[in-house]
């Protein structure tokens, strides 16, 4: 499939954030300059900008088990019950990703990825590009979350600046995508908090809140740690076949979930 998404998106973080083209990339790690501070922006506010890739690569935010409501706990037994090997738990014909549904994966499941993500820096927003064909916008003008908008798989954001932190909400978000790679089910009430800091020249930090009163009986936290890679640029990524939503929704989420 001939696929220019990513190069078109690249085009327009050039404009934004001065960011390289679209190469190769490359495997060497950011060696230099892991003593540095976090850069800044001429407003004062620090700079998110560049190349990251997450670390480590893991299929999930937090290694204990969410505090399920009897519905969440449902759809999760019923995903990890379907298996053909330990190593494959629930992923045989039921994760929306593979073949034959080749969904993306959304947001937050995109975060733990093992492609990396662009952060590009407009004066009201920040771009994230990812390396699978999707991006995302977090608006920094003080607006609300629209009324009555459709969910997608990458929800509507909007953020602000507490301190040297950027504090993001997520809603709008459906639920056929994975909230992780485990099959951690969520509902289109999902909310997810969000807490980025540049810790370091070199290293990022993002502390999640998940709060879906449907699938959980409580909020809870995750964590992602991310590494820069200036050496990087992110490269065009084709998906496994045609999306196909309808069919995941009429043979998992109505039938092999249960509605």
């Amino acid at each position: 499939m001939s696929n220019r998404l990513v190069g078109l998106m690249l085009a327009g973080t050039i404009l934004l954030a001065g960011a390289p083209g679209l190469f190769a990339q490359s495997n060497r790690p950011s060696g230099a300059g892991e003593a540095k501070p976090a850069p800044r922006r001429p407003d004062g506010k620090p700079d998110l900008s560049g190349i990251w890739s997450g670390t480590p690569n893991l299929d999930h935010f937090n290694t204990e088990v969410p505090p399920f409501t009897p519905w969440g706990a449902a759809r999760y037994r019923i995903v990890r019950e379907r298996t053909r090997t330990p190593l494959e738990q629930g992923r045989e014909d039921i994760d929306p990703m593979l073949h034959p549904y080749c969904m993306t994966p959304g947001f937050p499941r995109i975060y733990i990825r093992p492609s990396p993500v662009e952060i590009a820096h407009a004066p009201d927003r920040l771009y994230m590009l990812f390396e699978v064909t999707q991006w995302r916008i977090i608006y920094l003008d003080g607006r609300m979350h629209p009324e009555g908008a459709p969910a997608t798989f990458m929800g509507h954001s909007v953020g602000r600046w507490d301190g040297d932190t950027l504090a993001v909400e997520t809603v709008g978000l459906n639920e056929l995508a994975w909230l992780d790679g485990l099959g951690t089910p969520h509902s289109d009430v999902l909310r997810v908090e969000e807490r980025i800091r540049r810790v370091a020249h070199d290293r990022m930090e993002m502390d999640l809140l998940f709060d879906d009163p449907k699938a959980f009986t409580s909020p809870w936290h995750g964590k992602r740690n991310w590494v820069l890679r200036p050496d990087w640029a992110l490269m065009e990524y084709g998906v496994c076949n045609t999306p196909s939503t309808d069919l995941y929704e009429q043979e998992v989420v109505k039938g092999k979930l249960g509605g």
